[in-house]
């Protein structure tokens, strides 16, 4: 039943003139705004929806937000309410029905009009994009024609409620789907690019880009077959195949997709849709070379046959010249004429023999096969230089290639200094290189800088020892007398510390980085006393203090034998903290050869 009848005015405005459908979202009617005097749409929300409180949260949302659009191919909303638990919007009333209805009429757009029909839905999916709406659903069925027939892009304020509620599946649905909700993932505004070229592709050709009658066969066709390739889509042909590509990363958005269209289409006229196809009743297609006055044979009259010329034949003669042996001829203007002696009877003209016929159509599969063959080898493709991808990323690689046809193939990651993570490192072919359109290139993308890590035993060597271990890792370093430290537990002239940056012993660094050596100045003369005893001078440390030991890289065993002997103690935090099986310390606080009271507690993060 519905939940308004006819007469009955909402929100004491708008009067039900007819119920103009029932759908699995909501019912729409036709109504008068008492107001403005003019004809609307009124969609309430379907009950069974409208019990779910989500959904009518998101409902109302869409209609402010719906509200605020204006674009000329978009339908307007002009309010919204509840009424006696009915929640409604009502909008713009489109009286020229829907494309799918045309299409079903017979209606076929050419390359131009489809091209139009094109651009103005996607200028449409463009805007909706820029404020937050995504369709998920666009088919044929939401392409809804004004009274002067200008396209406008279905209700945004419906698209996808009942999705979290669906039970199955339709085929009409699928038809429509992209790669990625097939796959279950939500869709974006570039779902509904592929859906539009989908739509496209069955207006221009007259038949849908995937058949098939089973929902899942539908659905399943896209993930394994590319967007069939028809003659009737001309230079429609590869901007739709753009349009589908299955990863939306590489597809075209709205506003890239209308302005290609917008190419073909050559002008700003809108799309010219007819509301059905132009045919002509059976019989009128037939057109009679002369009227018929009787029913079956007509005899000719005696003036017909007199003046009817003969040429280049032999000599009618009387039934008794007739010779023996002789039959007769053909039947010539409804008289029967006979031949004299040695004459022959006139042969009828020749005509194609059933395998004649066979033999002409073989030959025409065999070049049709040909044409294909050489299409698909790339013969007929135009050619294009290999842009310089390199230093771009993969976003901007497939944005620039696209245009030249040329799809972009990740074979490989390695390590760069120099280009950025995720930023392609080479390509194959080169820059410069001449490719047919439809060819890929190849490229490898950059995994940032490639780290090494500082070995253990750099601290405790000699300046040029130190700098010998870590070349070999390519890595430079330098000791100069700037960096040295004084420490109590390293001696003086051995490395004390590794600084890059500012940060003292790293874990590791950038390959090919420089590093600081410090060395050791040996114990500071300020924590120092001095003792004289005749005649000789002893001086021994000032009780109390302690060089912190250098224990990062080293086990539990390694950092408490470390620790033992420089009379301090350690605590922990990280994985395994508090236990004794942890198996690396990863950085200490304070840092290594820095002066602690005896028996301080030092923090180490460990793993």
């Amino acid at each position: 039943m519905a939940q308004f009848p006819n007469g009955h005015v909402v929100a004491g405005r708008y009067r039900v003139a007819e119920l103009l459908g029932v759908g699995e979202v909501a019912e729409a009617y036709r109504a008068e705004d008492l107001s403005l005097h003019r004809t609307v749409v009124v969609k309430a929300l379907a009950p069974g929806l409208a019990a779910h409180e989500a959904v009518r949260r998101e409902f109302r949302d869409r209609i402010v937000r719906a509200s605020t659009l204006s674009h000329p191919h978009l339908p307007r909303v002009y309010d919204g309410g509840q009424e006696h638990g009915a929640i409604f919007v009502v909008g713009e009333y489109l009286a020229g029905g829907s494309l799918e209805d045309r299409l079903a009429r017979g209606v076929r757009l050419s390359v131009e009009d489809g091209a139009r029909l094109g651009r103005d839905v996607a200028g449409a999916l463009a805007s909706l994009a820029e404020h937050g709406f995504v369709l998920g659903d666009l088919s044929p069925g939401s392409l809804i024609f004004d009274g002067d027939d200008r396209v406008r892009v279905g209700d945004a304020t419906l698209a996808r409620l009942a999705d979290p509620y669906r039970e199955r599946l339709g085929t009409e649905t699928a038809r429509y789907l992209s790669p990625e909700q097939v796959c279950g993932e939500t869709p974006d505004d570039k779902s509904d690019v592929y859906a539009l070229a989908l739509v496209l592709f069955e207006a221009v050709t007259g038949e849908p880009a995937f058949p098939g009658v089973a929902a899942d066969t539908v659905a399943q066709a896209r993930l394994t077959q590319p967007l069939p390739v028809r003659v009737e889509l001309g230079t429609l042909d590869m901007i739709l195949a753009q349009a589908t590509v299955p990863d939306p990363l590489l597809r075209l958005d709205a506003g890239q997709f209308a302005q290609r269209l917008g190419a073909v289409a050559g002008d700003a006229a809108p799309a010219a849709v007819p509301r059905a196809a132009a045919r002509l009743p059976l019989l009128a297609q037939v057109e009679p070379s002369a009227p018929r006055r009787s029913i079956g044979f007509n005899a000719p009259s005696a003036s017909e046959v007199a003046s009817t010329p003969v040429t280049n034949g032999p000599t009618l003669r009387p039934r008794q010249d007739l010779a023996p042996g002789l039959s007769a001829g053909r039947v010539v203007s409804g008289r029967t004429p006979h031949f004299g002696p040695g004459l022959e009877p006139p042969r009828p003209p020749n005509r194609p023999t059933r395998w004649g016929l066979i033999a002409v159509a073989a030959v025409l599969v065999v070049v049709a096969i040909g044409a294909g063959a050489a299409w698909k080898a790339g013969l007929f493709a135009r050619s294009y230089s290999v842009p310089d991808l390199v230093g771009e990323s993969l976003a901007a690689a497939a944005s620039q290639t696209a245009p030249l046809h040329f799809s972009v193939d990740v074979t490989g990651r390695t390590h760069s200094a120099s280009v950025a993570s995720g930023h392609v490192v080479s390509q194959s072919p080169a820059p410069g290189t001449t490719m047919k359109s439809g060819s890929t290139i190849s490229v490898v993308l950059s995994e940032g800088t490639a780290l090494v890590s500082i070995p253990r035993n750099v601290v405790g060597r000699g300046c040029a020892g130190a700098t010998n271990e870590l070349a070999s890792l390519h890595l430079r370093a330098s000791c100069p007398a700037s960096a040295a430290l004084y420490s109590s537990s390293v001696a003086a002239g051995a490395v004390v510390a590794v600084i890059y940056k500012g940060t003292r012993n790293p874990l590791a660094v950038p390959a090919g980085a420089t590093v600081v050596l410090a060395l050791s100045k040996g114990p500071n003369p300020a924590t120092t006393t001095t003792a004289t005893v005749a005649p000789t001078t002893t001086t021994t440390a000032a009780p109390g203090r302690r060089a912190v030991p250098n224990v990062v890289g080293d086990d539990y065993a390694q950092t408490y034998a470390a620790f033992k002997k420089a009379g301090l103690y350690f605590s922990t935090s990280g994985h395994l903290s508090g236990t004794t099986t942890w198996t690396r310390v990863i950085s200490e606080t304070p840092a290594a050869g820095t002066l602690v009271p005896y028996k301080s507690t030092v923090s180490l993060v460990v793993r």
